[in-house]
């Protein structure tokens, strides 16, 4: 598990003791990778929590892995899921009890079946760096992709993005990079292909979601750019692709 938790300090030293166990998120030691990468308050006091897709990183094909004992391979239990906290920015609202409430605007109201209200983002790979313009109360990060480095029939060339969110919503991940560029059903199973899937109407049919079958329409990127050159961002340049400084 991860745990998020709270201390008492004095003198700049943790008080041994007083640790508070304010959350905790499942997660599989299997395989690698990505656990997320950041946590921010805004100016009410509500903490904003990234969680990673926490799920094997493969390059070569989408990660929607849906043969049996291959869960840990597959982001449809995790990150489009509405019923998991990984793959997600969660925001809650710590008391000084050790417990949490949640804030109002959340991206599911508190009591939808089949949904975690913790949840403020989702369809996230690996997030990082998150912040809260202090003027606008909106959040930025940072979005790492997939290592692969060109479209092939069986994935799309990764990309890094730079993200912006006005409110709660989902990003797309694991059905959309970028721009909402689709990737194509891959069947592990026979390595046969599918249809692209439909940015219009997400839906989430893997046996290992244990969330809601249809989600909330994707949001595409702010920026977004590959290793190579950007069409659409030709300042950003062409080297590595790490959107987490």
């Amino acid at each position: 598990k991860h745990i998020l938790t709270r201390w008492e300090i004095r003198d700049d030293k943790l008080v041994a003791g007083t640790e508070k166990i304010i959350l905790e998120v499942v997660t599989q030691r299997e395989v690698c990778c990505h656990t997320g990468g950041g946590m921010t308050w805004d100016k009410a006091g509500n903490l904003y929590l990234t969680v990673g897709n926490n799920t094997g990183n493969v390059a070569d094909k989408s990660q929607t892995d849906e043969r049996p004992g291959r869960s840990s391979w597959d982001d449809q239990r995790g990150s489009g899921s509405t019923n998991d906290l990984r793959g997600k920015i969660l925001r809650i609202h710590p008391e000084p009890d050790g417990s949490y409430t949640i804030p109002e605007g959340n991206l599911f109201p508190k009591g939808t079946a089949g949904t975690r209200p913790e949840i403020y983002t989702m369809g996230h790979r690996n997030p990082w760096r998150l912040s809260v313009d202090s003027k606008t109360g909106w959040l930025y990060w940072g979005e790492v992709g997939p290592d692969a480095s060109e479209d092939t029939p069986s994935t799309k060339a990764g990309m890094d993005e730079l993200n912006q969110s006005k409110g709660p919503g989902n990003f797309g991940w694991p059905y959309f990079i970028g721009n909402n560029i689709p990737y194509v059903e891959f069947h592990h199973e026979d390595s046969s292909y599918g249809q692209p899937f439909d940015p219009k109407k997400p839906v989430n049919k893997s046996r290992n979601n244990t969330g809601l079958t249809e989600l909330p329409l994707p949001q595409p990127a702010m920026i977004w750019y590959p290793y190579g050159l950007s069409d659409e961002f030709p300042l950003l340049g062409a080297a590595g692709r790490s959107a987490t400084g």
